[in-house]
């Protein structure tokens, strides 16, 4: 299974691409400007799940308000909570 995930700009995708490449080593990760593939091989659920918090970790340090994530043929819009104070 393959997880493709687009980020605004190529510099954001290469920080998510090094941080993934952490969590599921380098093998398992391709950048390719905005876009990062993660190939994932067994027990593809507990392995989503670690994307998305890879993800939602890298929301904490970036300046981007959303990446789209891609799950076969199915597309996601993953977002950053932004607090507002009044």
């Amino acid at each position: 299974m393959k997880m493709r995930i687009v980020v605004p700009d190529p510099a954001s995708a290469t920080a998510l691409a090094e941080r993934l490449t952490t969590s599921f080593g380098s093998d398992r990760i391709s950048r390719h400007r905005r876009q990062i593939d993660v190939f994932i091989d067994r027990e593809p659920e507990p392995a989503i799940v670690r994307v998305v918090d890879a993800v939602a970790r890298w929301f904490e340090q970036a300046r981007v308000g959303s990446v789209e994530m891609w799950l076969g043929e199915r597309s996601y819009r993953l977002a950053q909570w932004v607090r507002v104070d009044r």
